[in-house]
């Protein structure tokens, strides 16, 4: 297989994208397959990803940059419970519809200043949300790793069918919102209820 004339490095991530989505995980992607479907040999791909741990770290730049984007857009105009809501929400999107792109901001390889900014620009939309309510840093890393978890936890829960009790997970969701902003609330009043 001769190399693609004008396959350009985007290109590479869009179609290891397209991949990852169909997969919906990082295990088992192969540069052959991904080469493959390029039209290309395996070792052409080296010319525009640094091996699989490069394109790993492509991916996750790529997924936390459109992740970003969208939680920066559920943010934007809102504060407070509807600001807490829309991020919970935009970020269970995400990964309901890019599960593999979602899943490969979750373990970035490396430590560069893109995917360093990238990570910075993913949690900003939250942290300042949770700020806003008057947490010290401490405090904001610790909701900040709670609703990690919980947003986590529910997409994976959901994806693998595990919400089998009768009752609508959306539902659930929307208990799990409120719990948290009650809680926030009552942090940010010194323990008292915001009437």
């Amino acid at each position: 297989m001769a190399a693609r004339l004008g396959l350009d490095r985007e290109q590479v991530i869009d179609a290891a994208v397209e991949l990852l989505d169909e997969r919906g995980s990082l295990d088992g992607l192969v540069l052959g397959e991904l080469a493959t479907r390029l039209g290309i040999r395996t070792q052409s791909l080296y010319a525009h990803v640094d091996g699989a741990d490069g394109l790993r770290r492509d991916l996750a730049v790529r997924g936390l940059g459109a992740l970003a984007d969208r939680l920066g857009a559920a943010a934007m105009g809102r504060a407070g419970r509807d600001a807490l809501e829309a991020i919970l929400r935009a970020w269970l999107g995400f990964a309901e519809e890019c599960p593999g792109l979602y899943r490969a901001t979750l373990r970035p390889p490396g430590d560069d200043a893109a995917l360093t900014a990238a990570m910075t620009a993913t949690t900003q939309p939250l942290r300042l949300v949770l700020r806003a309510y008057g947490l010290g840093e401490q405090a904001v890393i610790h909701w900040y790793r709670i609703m990690f978890a919980a947003v986590y936890g529910f997409a994976s829960l959901r994806a693998d069918g595990m919400f089998t009790m009768p009752g609508d997970p959306d539902e659930t969701l929307r208990i799990m919102i409120e719990t948290f902003a009650d809680r926030l609330e009552t942090e940010a009043t010194g323990g008292r209820r915001r009437a």
